[in-house]
C-alpha cells in the first residue's frame, strides 16, 4: 500500500512538472523562435517576444529552418514555439544546440494566442480582432506594443475561453477593432470596451493611427498592404497605414494630406505603384523596404535576399471584364464584369471609347455591388456609326466597401457588335412576396416570369440593417437564377436576421435584375416591400400535425385498449 501510495505521488509530482514545465521554460530566454505553418501562432509569437523586449525570428517553410541559424547569434538562449499540430521543423531544438547555440528549449500548443497569455501576468490592457483576415490584427499591433496589450483573435467559438482569461485579469483598457461576431461583442459587453468599427477596413485603419499618435506624434509611418506579417510591421515602433494593392483610396490619401506625416516607409516592392500614387498626390516622401542582406553569401559577391514574409489571410477579391459589346439596336455600350471573388465586392468604372474618330469618355457615379461569382452588366448610352477599329479602354477599381476601391482593373478591348431587344423586363407587380424564414435563416423572394421566353433574374437587398450596430449593407444572390415562362420561382438569399434586424427592417429595398442572357441582366427594377415573416415552413406545419394526429391517436388506442379491460374485469 505504502509502495503504491509512493508510485502515485511520484507520478503526481512528474504530472505537476509537465504542467508547469513551459513556464519554467519560458522564464530564461533573450530570443524566440516561431515554428508554426499557422499564422496566428507567428503572429502571437512575435508579440509576445516584442512585450518582452526580446528579439525575434519565424521559419516561413521546412527549408528555411536550417538557413535561419545564419541570422541568430550562437549566444542567444532561444525559445522555440512550435505548433503541436502544424510544425514547419520536427525537434527544432536539437538542431540548434546541433549547430552550437549554449541553450534552446521548447514550447508546444495548439493556440499562441490563447496560451501565451499566462506568461504575461502583468498584462492588463487588451485588444479583440475577429480571427478572419489577418489586416485588423497588423492594424492594431503599433498600438498595442505602445499600450502593452495582449491582441486576441476572437470568434464566436473561442470567445468564452478569451471571456474566461479576461474575468480573472483587473482590466484597465479593452478595445474591439474591426468587425466581429456578434456574440463576441456580446460577451464583452461587460467590460465597456472602446469600439472602432466603421465597417471599412481603411477607416478604421486612420482611427487605429490616431489613437497611437495621441501617445506618440511622430511623422513618419509604415506603408503596406495587410496581406502579410514582417518583422518591423510587428515591432512597433512606427504606426501601419494600408495603401491599399493597386489604388490608394480617397479616404488614405485625404487621411495624410491633412496630416503631420512627412515620410512612409514601404514594406513590400509590388506596392510600389501604390505608394507612388500616395507621393504623387499627397507629398509623403516614400522609402522602399524590398530585400535584406543575404544570410548565406556566396563568394565575394554581397548579395541581397527577399524579406521574410509570412502571408495572412485576406479576402480573395478579383475582377474580370467579361465582355464589351455595342448594342445597335438600342445604341448603348454594354460593359460586363464577372467577379471571382468570394466576398461581395463593390466597383467603379471609367470607360474610353475610341470610335468614329472620336475619343469620348464616360463612367460610373457611384460604386457599384456585385456578389461573388455574379456578373454584372453596366449599360451607357453611347452612339458610334461604325464599329470598325472601335476600341474601349477601361480603367476600373474595386474593394470590399464603396469607400475602400482599391485594386484595379485595366485594360484595352475590342468591341464587338450585337442586336438585342431585351424583352424580359419585370415591373413591381411579378414579386409576388418577400419573406423572411426563421426556420431556414434566408430571405426569399418570389418572382413570376410574365413572358414567353426564359428570364434570368439576380436580387440584391440594399442597406438591410444588419447586427448589434444595425450597420447598413447590401447582400445579394451568388450568381442568376432561370425562370421559365410564366412560372413563379423562389429566390433564397442566405442570412441569419435577429428580432432586432427583423424590427427595423418592416420594409427591404430591393434591386432585381433581368435579362434573357445569364451573362448581361440589362433591366433593373428598385422598389420597396414588405418583409413578412415566416416562423415555420408549410413542410413543418405538416409534420407537427403529422405529430399531433399521431399522439392523438396513441391516446385513443390506449383509451380503447382501457375500457376493453375494463370491460373484461366487469364480466
Amino acid at each position: 500500500m505504502k509502495n503504491m501510495k509512493k508510485e502515485l505521488s511520484v507520478l503526481t509530482t512528474i504530472c505537476l512538472l509537465t504542467l508547469v514545465l513551459p513556464t519554467v521554460m519560458a522564464a530564461d530566454f533573450n530570443h524566440v523562435v516561431i515554428n508554426s505553418e499557422n499564422w496566428i501562432d507567428v503572429y502571437s509569437g512575435i508579440h509576445f517576444a516584442n512585450l518582452q523586449s526580446v528579439g525575434s525570428n519565424f521559419l516561413v517553410s521546412t527549408r528555411h529552418g536550417p538557413l535561419l541559424l545564419n541570422e541568430i547569434p550562437k549566444t542567444k538562449e532561444i525559445i522555440v514555439l512550435s505548433s503541436r499540430d502544424r510544425p514547419y521543423v520536427f525537434n527544432y531544438p536539437d538542431m540548434l544546440l546541433g549547430d552550437g547555440y549554449k541553450d534552446a528549449s521548447e514550447i508546444t500548443s495548439s493556440n499562441f494566442n490563447i496560451d501565451l497569455i499566462d506568461e504575461l501576468e502583468e498584462i492588463n490592457n487588451f485588444i479583440v480582432v475577429g480571427d478572419y483576415f489577418g489586416y485588423n490584427a497588423l492594424a492594431v499591433t503599433p498600438y498595442a506594443i505602445k499600450t502593452n496589450s495582449w491582441v486576441f483573435l476572437a470568434n464566436k467559438n473561442n470567445i468564452f475561453e478569451i471571456d474566461a482569461i479576461l474575468s480573472k485579469r483587473n482590466i484597465n483598457n479593452l478595445v474591439i477593432y474591426g468587425f466581429v461576431d456578434d456574440n463576441v461583442r456580446e460577451t464583452l459587453a461587460k467590460y465597456n470596451p472602446k469600439i472602432i468599427d466603421k465597417g471599412d477596413r481603411f477607416e478604421d485603419n486612420i482611427e487605429i493611427v490616431k489613437e497611437y499618435l495621441k501617445i506618440e506624434p511622430v511623422t513618419q509611418i509604415i506603408l503596406t498592404n495587410g496581406e502579410f506579417i514582417e518583422s518591423e510591421l510587428m515591432a512597433g515602433t512606427h504606426p501601419i497605414l494600408f495603401t491599399g494593392k493597386e489604388n490608394v483610396p480617397p479616404t488614405i490619401s485625404d487621411y495624410l494630406k491633412n496630416s503631420n506625416i512627412e515620410i512612409g516607409v514601404l514594406i513590400g516592392n509590388d506596392l510600389v505603384g501604390a505608394a507612388q500614387n500616395i507621393k504623387e498626390s499627397t507629398g509623403v516622401y516614400v522609402m522602399v523596404k524590398f530585400a535584406r542582406s543575404a544570410r548565406a553569401p556566396q563568394g565575394g559577391i554581397s548579395a541581397v535576399e527577399g524579406l521574410d514574409l509570412f502571408p495572412v489571410p485576406t479576402p480573395n477579391m478579383q475582377l474580370t471584364i467579361h465582355s464589351v459589346k455595342y448594342n445597335q439596336a438600342l445604341s448603348q455600350l454594354e460593359i460586363t464584369y464577372q467577379s471571382k471573388s468570394n466576398i461581395p465586392i463593390y466597383f467603379k468604372g471609367t470607360i474610353t471609347v475610341d470610335a468614329d474618330g472620336q475619343r469620348k469618355k464616360q463612367g460610373d457615379l457611384e460604386p457599384i455591388f456585385i456578389a461573388p461569382g455574379d456578373y454584372k452588366t453596366i449599360i451607357y448610352p453611347w452612339q458610334i456609326n461604325s464599329l470598325e477599329g472601335a476600341v474601349a479602354e477601361i480603367y476600373t477599381i474595386y474593394g470590399e466597401t464603396p469607400t475602400s476601391l482599391e485594386r484595379a482593373i485595366q485594360a484595352k478591348i475590342d468591341i464587338s457588335a450585337i442586336n438585342v431587344i431585351d424583352l424580359c423586363k419585370l415591373d413591381r407587380n411579378d414579386i409576388k412576396s418577400v419573406k423572411y424564414s426563421k426556420q431556414r435563416e434566408e430571405i426569399i423572394v418570389e418572382i413570376k416570369n410574365p413572358h414567353t421566353i426564359d428570364c434570368w433574374v439576380d436580387v440584391e437587398i440594399i442597406d438591410i440593417l444588419i447586427g448589434t450596430f444595425q450597420s447598413p449593407k447590401t447582400i445579394g444572390l451568388e450568381g442568376s437564377a432561370r425562370i421559365t415562362p410564366g412560372k413563379t420561382k423562389k429566390i433564397r438569399i442566405q442570412q441569419e436576421l435577429t428580432e432586432t434586424d427583423l424590427e427595423n427592417n418592416k420594409y427591404v429595398n430591393l434591386r432585381i435584375l433581368s435579362g434573357e442572357r445569364e451573362d448581361s441582366l440589362v433591366h433593373i427594377l428598385e422598389d420597396k416591400f414588405k418583409l413578412e415573416v415566416e416562423s415555420l415552413t408549410v413542410l413543418t406545419y405538416l409534420i407537427i400535425g403529422l405529430a399531433i394526429l399521431i399522439v392523438l391517436l396513441i391516446i385513443i388506442i390506449i383509451i380503447i385498449k382501457k375500457r376493453q379491460k375494463d370491460e373484461e374485469e366487469y364480466y
